[in-house]
């Protein structure tokens, strides 16, 4: 409702491996749609030395992290990205304890929102089918109650051309780069589906990837950032102006 009359849309967000003082975008999916899910697998706890009086969670899981690879290698077009990592892995505390449950979390990316589709579906039915096979209750949450399933970012060919526009004649014709899409994600999506929009990354992040313990962002790019920003709104002004 409050964007039902926003022209257009811009967002930035600091990007490593571009140098400070070049910015890079593109027109299309810039970024990923995304999921998070956990994913538990309940047996029966046994003796570390009696596997066979238990029903093994770890082993199952195992088995699923496995299995969850081929959503992408199998389940999905090669030609659409897609990704599943599992991050975490969680189970028992003693060397000689077969623990009652395991629980497995982790991300899924995609370009569109079919192959997101395609993914969470094949996850669920992968994870309770061979959590069936080990005599395992399975339960797989993607916790949309607390993190939503973001869609990709897809910036508009209008508001990608004039944000190339403004950024040239600000920083100059070699500081304004395409760039591929990045399976990273963005809630900034929401806003591109309400109205025409580009999201930018601006050079001046160091050496280390995003959310790595030693990221380091130049803060020489805030004042560069700030003033591309202001570039833009008011270029966009002036460009109503002249249409109306």
């Amino acid at each position: 409702e409050h964007l039902k009359d926003i022209k257009a849309i811009y967002g930035f967000h600091i990007w490593p491996g571009v140098p400070t003082g070049t910015v890079a975008s593109r027109s299309g999916t810039i970024m990923a749609s995304a999921a998070f899910f956990k994913c538990f697998f309940k047996g029966k706890g046994t003796h570390g030395a009696m596997p066979h009086l238990g029903r093994d969670p770890v082993v199952a899981a195992s088995a699923a992290i496995q299995a969850l690879q081929t959503l992408v290698s199998r389940r999905t077009s090669p030609l659409d990205s897609s990704v599943v990592s599992v991050t975490q892995f969680k189970a028992g505390e003693a060397y000689n304890v077969i623990p009652d449950e395991v629980m497995i979390g982790g991300t899924m990316r995609a370009l569109t929102e079919d192959a997101m589709e395609l993914l969470v579906e094949g996850a669920r039915g992968m994870v309770e089918s061979i959590g069936a096979g080990y005599g395992m209750t399975t339960t797989c949450d993607f916790m949309e109650d607390v993190h939503p399933i973001t869609p990709p970012v897809v910036n508009s060919k209008e508001a990608f051309h004039f944000a190339t526009e403004v950024g040239r004649m600000m920083l100059g014709e070699e500081k304004v780069i395409e760039t591929e899409p990045t399976m990273g994600a963005e809630d900034f999506s929401y806003y591109t589906q309400k109205a025409d929009g580009a999201f930018i990354f601006l050079g001046g992040g160091g050496e280390y990837p995003l959310h790595h313990p030693k990221f380091y962002a130049d803060e020489e790019v805030l004042p560069i950032g700030a003033a591309y920003h202001t570039a833009l709104a008011v270029s966009s002004m002036v460009q109503e102006g002249k249409n109306e």
